[in-house]
């Protein structure tokens, strides 16, 4: 996914999430360039993405590391209990926090 086109050929147009925030009237604001220990929660994930899914196979197209990574993280969000979250899986917490959101009222997921 691209946020933003600024650092393209291309800087004056558009990417349809720009459109979307502008529509919605708010406000994207970005860390500054080449300063990822502002963003440590991201840098994070995609350090564990890395190590745990990508590193870990060859992928013969994008949408099969797409795809992929999509099953990884369904395992990594429903199975993998947490230390920080008192052993609850981050999905379980979401649950627990947003019962009334679409994304809880689905199956639970198998153990």
């Amino acid at each position: 996914m691209v946020f933003t086109m600024d650092y393209t050929a291309h800087p004056e147009r558009k990417t349809t999430f720009e459109c979307t925030v502008e529509a919605l009237g708010l406000q994207h604001v970005r860390i500054p360039r080449r300063s990822p220990w502002r963003n440590g929660i991201i840098e994070r994930s995609n350090r564990t993405d890395n190590a745990e899914c990508f590193r870990r196979q060859e992928f013969t197209s994008s949408e099969e590391r797409r795809y992929m990574h999509w099953l990884w993280e369904m395992e990594y969000n429903t199975h993998r209990s947490r230390r920080g979250l008192d052993g609850a899986t981050p999905f379980a917490v979401f649950r627990r926090n947003y019962p009334f959101h679409p994304a809880s009222m689905g199956p639970t997921p198998h153990s």
